[in-house]
């Protein structure tokens, strides 16, 4: 009986080492990575070395200023919701709700400056191709996605 059963665990065990490895082998490859936003837009501009230079130090700028607003949006967001447990008056809760407010309105104007800053980089070439890259920048900034803006609505 033990000799019959650990002949039908080993091809149990056998079938499913089989299993494992053709799934790793026959499985999708996965998709290759899309270039970033940055060398997206720079190819479609088709920027100088010159250009392409100063747009990496506006993108980093830019990075960097961005990611503190988002950091101390973080801090009040926490904050805001923190006052559930604690008792707060309504004005508390509408002060950090416009310093909230302040922070999003200075991340979109500030990346509006910055794409007005790459506008004034281009050639009138790069020009006519400007609004084209922005066609395809601007989803990405208001993260509309294919999935969210084809799903129809229940009625």
């Amino acid at each position: 009986m033990n000799s019959k059963l650990y002949k039908i665990g080993f091809f149990v065990l056998l079938a499913i080492n089989i299993g494992l490895v053709a799934l790793f082998v026959f499985r999708p490859k996965p998709p290759i990575r899309e270039k970033g936003a940055r060398e997206q837009i720079s190819k479609k501009l088709a920027l100088t070395e010159a250009q392409e230079k100063q747009f990496g130090e506006m993108v980093a700028t830019h990075r960097k200023a961005v990611r503190a607003l988002i950091n101390e949006e973080r801090t009040l967001v926490q904050s805001y919701f923190e006052q559930l447990s604690a008792t707060a008056s309504v004005e508390e809760r509408q002060v950090l709700l416009q310093q909230i407010m302040k922070l999003k309105e200075d991340k979109i104007v500030l990346t509006y400056n910055h794409f007005e800053e790459l506008k004034s980089l281009c050639n009138e070439e790069q020009l006519a191709k400007f609004d084209e890259v922005m066609a395809d920048v601007i989803p990405r900034l208001v993260n509309a996605s294919n999935r969210l803006t084809t799903r129809k609505r229940p009625e």
